[in-house]
């Protein structure tokens, strides 16, 4: 892709990746409830699957998924059971705590992306908009998945520290529970109105 094509994919990745979204929220809610320490290991997990998604999307697998009601309907049921779990996990999260066996992990990080509905409109939307059939196609998919990376770990870490901040100033435990419960409410509803409406 061109320079003037590549500024505005750039464009399109940052309004996707930045605006909220699972892993955006999720990131925001670890952060807020346990601190941006606790949520690295979910932040690499979910950059490990983002990363793959997007390389398997751009090598074909979107279009497998596209021709395939059937499959896209399971994607779609798996993808809502996972946003529902991590929105649950969230909510049931003690606020404050340092106990490992309710942290995130890096493997709930790795499934995120390729579960949620979202990162897979981004991925099918972002290639097949602004991919070059005259181009080297494993040159086109390395800028793709390089730049989604890069501003997907930004994202994902600004607002996990954006939580974190919350945590040091609110130090009301109501207050903190209840921007939880926005942040699911938020999380769930969005999911639920991309995959349904």
């Amino acid at each position: 892709m061109n320079m003037e094509t590549y500024a505005a994919f750039v464009l399109f990745v940052i309004v996707m990746t930045g605006t909220p979204g699972a892993g955006n929220l999720t990131m925001m809610g670890i952060g807020q409830t346990t601190g941006f320490k606790s949520a690295i290991p979910f932040l690499i997990g979910a950059t490990v699957g983002a990363v793959s998604l997007d390389t398997m999307v751009a090598l074909g697998l979107g279009k497998i998924i596209q021709t395939s009601p059937n499959l896209a309907t399971v994607m779609k049921v798996c993808g809502t059971c996972y946003i529902l779990y991590l929105g649950w996990k969230l909510l049931t999260m003690r606020l404050g705590s340092h106990a490992v066996n309710r942290r995130f992990t890096f493997w709930e990080g790795v499934i995120l992306h390729p579960l949620n509905p979202k990162s897979w409109a981004m991925a099918l939307v972002g290639f097949t908009q602004f991919a070059d059939p005259s181009l080297p196609l494993l040159w086109q998919v390395s800028v793709f998945v390089l730049t989604f990376m890069v501003f997907q770990v930004s994202f994902h870490s600004a607002w996990g520290l954006a939580g974190a901040a919350i945590l040091r100033t609110l130090k009301s435990g109501a207050v903190l529970t209840g921007v939880n419960c926005v942040l699911v409410a938020v999380m769930v509803g969005a999911t639920m109105y991309a995959l349904f409406v």
